[in-house]
């Protein structure tokens, strides 16, 4: 990793040796901005809005959060990492980022996430999105039978547990956020 500060921020170069690498980076640093003291107070703002005794209302509500204040924009010609603060401080970033901040504030929380990394075809990196999981959430009528639910917060009107697949679209592509 090599750094050079360029107005006031220092800027990265991140190479990963696989796809899975950086989906383990993602989910590790994830957890390191869950302890964030800014992280974790937009976490408790939003569970106050919830019923506390609701865990799927919460996931929903973190879910609707990133969705609506994070803007996504294309990845860069060079790919950017930032924490998740900075991402939400900014209000925009690309699909990493964006489920790096939903997994940051479930884990804020205590609500069990990971990182979700998307294959094209089954064998090249293509996406990354967030899941949640609570329990009982396996009875959840999108999740998977493992009880994990998808969090695609780059979707315009996607809500928790949606699937890309499931989704309309405009003109053969999806409205994304």
């Amino acid at each position: 990793m090599t750094g050079e500060r360029q107005g006031g921020v220092v800027r990265r170069n991140v190479r990963f040796q696989s796809p899975m690498d950086k989906a383990r980076w993602l989910d590790e640093n994830a957890s390191i901005d869950a302890a964030r003291p800014y992280v974790r107070d937009i976490a408790i703002r939003i569970a106050r809005t919830t019923d506390p005794n609701d865990p799927g209302a919460l996931a929903r509500a973190i879910h609707q959060f990133v969705r609506n204040a994070v803007h996504y924009v294309h990845d860069p010609s060079q790919e950017e990492f930032a924490d998740t603060e900075t991402i939400l401080r900014r209000g925009a970033d690309d699909c990493d980022g964006k489920a790096r901040a939903f997994v940051a504030l479930c884990r804020a929380v205590k609500l069990t996430s990971r990182i979700r990394p998307v294959f094209a075809d089954g064998k090249h990196f293509s996406h990354v999105q967030g899941e949640v999981r609570w329990p009982g959430s396996e009875t959840h009528p999108r999740a998977q039978a493992d009880g994990w639910l998808v969090s695609d917060p780059i979707l315009k009107g996607s809500e928790l547990g949606d699937v890309p697949q499931n989704l309309p679209k405009v003109g053969g592509k999806w409205l994304l956020v």
